[in-house]
């Protein structure tokens, strides 16, 4: 009835989250959608699509001859969902673009599940660079941080892993939290990090070393980097 024949495939969910500066009002959901849909019309693959204007989302279920097709398909649809976006004149110069997030394929039967667990990490996102789209099973560990936003042991957390860093940000300079997020980012590869950050090595090098003795840790343990990790991901969620 919908017009939705997938065929015997599996399915794809697909959530496009949009921001609060994004949201249409009025009638602009009706734009938006028809604009998206007609972008998504030319890919040549099965789609039902929706809007839930109450969540500021946008979903849908695309149909797939095959799993292998997922990351080819998941870029078209990424580019059509921000074209229909930009037609609709929702996207201005210099404005955050909306959140893509690409759940795992899978049967009618797990199609609900996929749904939401994409709408939720599309949620759970917000923050991250941005990025065509997002595999939504390697956003699990941000979508736990968000679920735990609200509780006074993450923030407690936060505040015990990264607090003295954040505190001498707001005192002196220059920063070095984001000296702290490039290191981890690149693994500890202080080489790439340096790049990152315009930085010759003996100032990388005296930077990291203030860090360890703000954090009374050592910034090559496992451990550690998994907790600090952990607290720079969380901080993004704290009310």
């Amino acid at each position: 009835m919908l017009g939705f024949r997938p065929g015997s495939g599996p399915l794809l969910p697909v959530v496009m989250r949009l921001g609060d500066s994004l949201s249409p009002q009025g009638g602009g959901w009706a734009v938006l959608a028809r604009a998206v849909g007609e972008e998504l019309a030319a890919l040549g693959v099965p789609v039902l699509l929706g809007v839930r204007p109450v969540e500021g989302r946008v979903p849908l279920l695309l149909g797939l001859r095959a799993e292998t097709e997922r990351p080819a398909v998941a870029d078209r649809v990424a580019a059509a969902l921000r074209a229909g976006v930009e037609r609709a004149g929702m996207l201005r110069p210099g404005g955050r673009a909306p959140v893509v997030v690409v759940g795992p394929a899978g049967d009618w039967a797990a199609a609900s599940t996929g749904l939401r667990h994409a709408a939720e990490t599309a949620t759970a996102a917000r923050g991250l660079p941005d990025r065509p789209w997002y595999d939504a099973r390697r956003l699990d560990i941000d979508l736990l941080l968000w679920r735990l936003r609200d509780h006074p042991d993450l923030a407690a957390f936060v505040d015990r892993s990264i607090g003295p860093v954040l505190d001498h940000d707001g005192r002196s300079k220059p920063a070095l939290l984001p000296t702290l997020e490039a290191y981890l980012a690149h693994a500890g590869r202080k080489a790439e990090t340096a790049r990152e950050l315009h930085l010759n090595r003996q100032t990388l090098y005296n930077r990291l070393a203030r860090i360890g003795e703000l954090l009374a840790s050592d910034l090559d343990d496992p451990h550690t980097v998994l907790a600090l990790s952990l607290a720079l991901r969380a901080r993004r969620h704290l009310p």
